[in-house]
């Protein structure tokens, strides 16, 4: 048997993460097969469980992987830019990338799937807590008012922005959405909205 140089083992799991990445927001969780991973990166469906016990373990990696490509997407947004211009660059940039996005599917999926659910709800705490660390710091920045509460402020974006992903989705106008998504944040760090 071949021996698996360490470097050569997380080179291939990343691409095995980011073809699984790719297949669930084209096909859905649920459509991909292991199989379907394994034709696109043209192996052998067993050289994936080598990597992955089962799918559910590789769904982990693929939301930690999303999870960090989103706040790539953040701090490129918000790079040398206000909170507000920021926040707009922010809705453009995902909106154009994520209209397939696998958050609605996962909805479905915590319904069904009581194992997925705790996957899915504790990658999501993750996700907000790494959202509420950054309105933390562009709040001490001044950006964001002091009264406001950065827990709540990182569920109301996410819930808001996951809406109008869904409204985006089903053919609502963009711009619309962005109006609604730009005066929201503007109204909620701002504005006399308090949440």
């Amino acid at each position: 048997m071949a021996r698996l140089y360490p470097e050569y083992r997380e080179e291939v799991r990343k691409k095995v993460i980011a073809t699984a990445h790719t297949l669930f927001h084209e096909r859905g969780y649920l459509n991909t097969k292991m199989s379907d991973i394994a034709t696109a990166l043209g192996v052998t469906k067993p050289t994936i469980y080598n990597y992955f016990d089962t799918k559910e373990n590789l769904f982990i990696a693929v939301a930690e992987y999303e999870r960090k490509l989103l706040q790539g997407f953040i701090l490129e947004s918000f790079s040398e830019r206000d909170f507000l211009s920021g926040a707009a660059v922010f809705f453009d940039t995902v909106m154009e990338g994520y209209l397939k996005n696998i958050g609605p599917e996962s909805v479905a999926i915590t319904t069904r799937d009581e194992h997925l659910r705790s996957i899915i709800m504790d990658d999501r705490q993750k996700f907000l807590d790494m959202i509420a660390g950054f309105l933390a710091e562009r709040q001490e920045t001044g950006e964001i008012r002091k009264d406001a509460d950065v827990r709540v402020l990182a569920c109301t974006f996410n819930a808001l922005f996951q809406g109008l992903l869904i409204y985006a989705m089903q053919g609502m106008n963009i711009e619309e959405l962005r109006t609604v998504w730009n005066s929201t944040v503007r109204g909620l760090t701002q504005g006399n909205m308090c949440p």
